[in-house]
C-alpha cells in the first residue's frame, strides 16, 4: 500500500464530507456518530481509495501489539459501526467493500480522486429492501430465535444489581429456512410471532414455546414486525407496499382476513418502523414520517377506534423517533432517537399524554429494546460491548448494565408479561465447509465441492490422523460447539 504523498484533510463523497483532523463526519451537513477506532479505521480507508487496505495493516496502524488477542473482534466491530454510519451493506456496498479474509477497500468516487475500479462498482440496493439491508452490520446468513431460561429473567427482574448465580439454558426456538426475526411474546407469554424472509415461505408467523410447527399467518415476503394485541386475538405487523409506503394491518392470530389500519411513507431513519399496541388495545403506537427525503420521524398515536393519528413527539430535523413501545401500565412510551439514516440512537421515555421526554442512555448506544414486566427496567441492544448484545438500564436511569447471561450477538428482545420468558433475535452466519481432491501436493483432481452444509457458522476442519473424520466449529444450535463428521460430510 502506498503511503507518500499528503491526504486532503477533509474528504467528500457524495452525501457525506470526513475532516480527518477532527474525527467527524457528516451527512448533509448533520454530524454522523462515528468516533474512536472505527473512525480511524475509516480515515485509512478513505486516505487509499479504491486501494485493498489488508487487516495486518490496519491492526499494526491502530491496534496495540497487546490488544492483538482482540483485534478480528474489534476491527469487525469497527467496520460494523462505519456501514452503520453509511447506511451501507456488506452484501450490496456502496462505500466499503469485503475483501474476504484479506481486507477492505473503499470503492465510492471522492471528490478531487479517481473513481474505483469499474469491476468494484456494485448495483445499489432498492430502497425497499432496506429492511434486509439494515441487517447487514448483525450478520451475514440465517438468524435463530433464542430463548432465556426463566431463572435467568427472574433474576434480571427482581435483583437487577446482582450478578445471576443460576445456571442458563440458551435454546433455539425455530429452526427455518431463511431468516427469521423480530420475535414477539404474545400476552400469556405462550407463543411468539414472527416474520420469516429471504426464504421459501415468508410471511408473518406465530409458534408455541414447546417446538410445534409455526403457524402462517401471512405469505408476503414484506410484512415484518409482527405485534400482539393486549387480548392475545390479533397481530398487528407492517408491510412495505412499494419502495416509499409502508401499511400497518392487523391479522387474527389463528389466521383469517387482514384489516388495514394505516398507509404513510416509510422512514429515513435505519431499521425504523417498530409499532406497539397500548395495554388497553385502544391505540397502536409508531414512527411517522410527514415528507419524503432525509427530513425526520415522529412517534404518533393511532387509535384503533377512528383510525386517527396524532403525534407525540417532536425530534428536531435530522433526527428520528422509533421503536415506540408502551410501558406495561400505559402511561409511558420508551423509543429511540437518533440521527436520520443511522442505526443507533438513544432511549427516551415520555408521558403518553405528551411532555419533554427523559433520556436514558448516552452517546446513540441503544437500539431495539423491550420494557421489563414490572415496567422498572428496559432491556435494549447495544453495541457498548464491542459485538451487539443486550444491556438493560433502569426506566427512571441511570448505569446500563449487560444481560450478562445472553452471548453472541443479540437484538430485538420481547419479554413476556407471563411466564418470566425473554426471546431475542441471534445472527448465525451461515458458512459452509469444502473439499479439494488433490491429484499432488499443487494440483487439484476438480473443483471445489461442498462437503458439509448446514445452517449456522461451520468453521475450522480438520482431519483425523487417518483422514476419516473431520472435526469443525459450528454454532448451528444457537452456541458454539465441537462437532465430528465422516470424511465426505455424512454422519
Amino acid at each position: 500500500m502506498d503511503n507518500t504523498g499528503p491526504s486532503p484533510q477533509i474528504v467528500r463523497f457524495g452525501i457525506f464530507e470526513a475532516d480527518l483532523q477532527t474525527g467527524e463526519l457528516h451527512k448533509n451537513g448533520h454530524k454522523v456518530p462515528l468516533q474512536g477506532q472505527p473512525f480511524q479505521v475509516f480515515a485509512i480507508l478513505l486516505q487509499h481509495p479504491g486501494e485493498l487496505v489488508t487487516r495486518e495493516e490496519l491492526r499494526l496502524k491502530i491496534w496495540p501489539e497487546d490488544t492483538f488477542v482482540d483485534f478480528d473482534h474489534g476491527l469487525n466491530t469497527a467496520i460494523t459501526k462505519i456501514r452503520i454510519a453509511l447506511g451501507d451493506s456488506a452484501e450490496n456496498p456502496r462505500f466499503v467493500e469485503t475483501m474476504p479474509r484479506r481486507g477492505y477497500r473503499f470503492i465510492a468516487p471522492l471528490e478531487g480522486h479517481p473513481g474505483p475500479k469499474p469491476d468494484t462498482a456494485l448495483p445499489v440496493p432498492k430502497r425497499w429492501s432496506k429492511f434486509a439491508t439494515n441487517w447487514a452490520w448483525l450478520a451475514v446468513g440465517s438468524a435463530a430465535l433464542i430463548l432465556v431460561c426463566t431463572a435467568a429473567l427472574l433474576r434480571l427482574v427482581r435483583r437487577p444489581t446482582e450478578q445471576s448465580s443460576f445456571a442458563v439454558e440458551v435454546v433455539p426456538l425455530v429452526a427455518m429456512e431463511g431468516k427469521q426475526g423480530w420475535p414477539a411474546f404474545s400476552p400469556d407469554g405462550k407463543q411468539v410471532a414472527f416474520a420469516e424472509y429471504e426464504g421459501p415461505r415468508p410471511g408473518i408467523y406465530t409458534t408455541l414455546l414447546g417446538g410445534e410447527k409455526p403457524l402462517q399467518l401471512t405469505e408476503n415476503p414484506r410484512d415484518l414486525r409482527p405485534a400482539w394485541s393486549p387480548d392475545g386475538q390479533q397481530i398487528a405487523f407492517v408491510r412495505y407496499e412499494s419502495d416509499a409506503e409502508r401499511s400497518i394491518f392487523t391479522i387474527p392470530a389463528l389466521g383469517g382476513s387482514e384489516h388495514r389500519l394505516y398507509t404513510g411513507l416509510q422512514t429515513d431513519y435505519g431499521d425504523c418502523d417498530g409499532m406497539d399496541w397500548s395495554p388497553d388495545g385502544k391505540a397502536v403506537v409508531f414512527p411517522e414520517q410527514k415528507s419524503g427525503g432525509l427530513s425526520y420521524s415522529h412517534i404518533s398515536v393511532l387509535s384503533i377506534t377512528n383510525l386517527s393519528a396524532k403525534p407525540l413527539t417532536s425530534p428536531t430535523p435530522g433526527e428520528g423517533d422509533c421503536e415506540p413501545a408502551f410501558s406495561p401500565d400505559g402511561v409511558k412510551v420508551a423509543f429511540v432517537r437518533g440521527v436520520a439514516g443511522g442505526g443507533f440512537g438513544d432511549l427516551f421515555v415520555t408521558s403518553i399524554s405528551g411532555g419533554e421526554p427523559r433520556r436514558l442512555t448516552f452517546g446513540n448506544s441503544a437500539g431495539t429494546f423491550a420494557w421489563t414486566p414490572d415496567g422498572r427496567e428496559i432491556v435494549f441492544a447495544s453495541l457498548l460491548s464491542g459485538i451487539e448484545s443486550l444491556w438493560r438500564v433502569s426506566a427512571s436511569g441511570g448505569t446500563s448494565r449487560p444481560v450478562q447471561e445472553v452471548g453472541g450477538v443479540a437484538s430485538r428482545p420481547s419479554i413476556s408479561r407471563r411466564g418470566n420468558y425473554l426471546v431475542y433475535q441471534q445472527a448465525i452466519r451461515n458458512d459452509n465447509i469444502w473439499r479439494i481432491n488433490l491429484k499432488d501436493e499443487k494440483h487439484a483432481t476438480g473443483g471445489p465441492m461442498r462437503a458439509l452444509s448446514s445452517r449456522g457458522f461451520n468453521y475450522r476442519p480438520s482431519f483425523s490422523p487417518d483422514g476419516k473424520k473431520v472435526a469443525f466449529d459450528s454454532d448451528r444450535l444457537g452456541y458454539g460447539d465441537i462437532w465430528v463428521c465422516d470424511s465426505d460430510g455424512s454422519n
